[in-house]
């Protein structure tokens, strides 16, 4: 990373990354976009833009940015690909892209047949709800190598849940599905208690998403 370079973070949320970026690349500029800037500080107190953009439909000039950031915005569309690929025509040669998105495969080997299930219900019910396909960051990173992208590579991180920060978004999932997850995905309330009651619990370990990141560059022009 370079201090000229041009920065866009798409799916910015509350500005982390723009912020991140904007102390490395002093002499270039930062663009932060998302569909609602409602919880982006103030623009006196942040160096770098804020702008409402819909990934789906909105656009920026071809060769635009040096590197671009897309942090668990892909997996909720249902054309994550086609997007992805226009993205890429906003890179300008030489320039890198990296994607960060949630995977649910951690689940499948809980040793809690109950954490696992209700888990694995959660999951089935966000992609029933809105799209969301949890499982799509496991293929990473071929959708770079689709999208024409050189160099690219790939790695996962994974919190544990229990009473931990990871548990507490369980948690909170549980509270938001709790309708779906009993009424359409044969979880019951023993069930979804006993899940409830470890995520609270300082001595329960085990696993929920990955955060699984992939990158790659833009070929320059004697490298196409």
């Amino acid at each position: 990373m370079l201090p000229h370079w041009r920065c866009l973070d798409i799916g910015t949320g509350i500005g982390t990354v723009a912020t991140w970026l904007s102390r490395r690349c002093p002499d270039g500029r930062v663009v932060a976009t998302d569909r609602d800037c409602a919880l982006l500080p103030p623009a006196a107190e942040r160096d770098w833009e804020a702008l409402e953009h819909d990934v789906t439909t909105d656009d920026f000039p071809n060769r635009s940015f040096d590197l671009i950031h897309i942090r668990w915005v892909l997996s909720h569309l249902r054309d994550r690909e086609a997007v992805l690929a226009r993205i890429v025509r906003w890179l300008a040669p030489g320039g890198w892209i990296l994607i960060q998105d949630l995977d649910r495969f951690p689940i499948a080997s809980s040793p809690d047949p109950v954490y696992r299930k209700v888990s694995e219900a959660m999951c089935d019910a966000v992609e029933a709800r809105i799209g969301t396909d949890t499982s799509w960051a496991r293929t990473f990173p071929a959708p770079l190598r689709r999208a024409g992208l050189v160099d690219v590579d790939t790695e996962a991180h994974v919190a544990p849940t229990g009473a931990t920060a990871m548990g507490r978004f369980w948690l909170g999932s549980t509270d938001q599905l709790r309708g779906d997850l009993l009424d359409q995905f044969a979880v019951t309330e023993p069930e979804l208690k006993h899940v409830r009651e470890q995520m609270v619990n300082p001595s329960y370990r085990d696993f929920a998403l990955a955060s699984v990141a992939a990158w790659g560059r833009r070929p320059s022009p004697r490298h196409a």
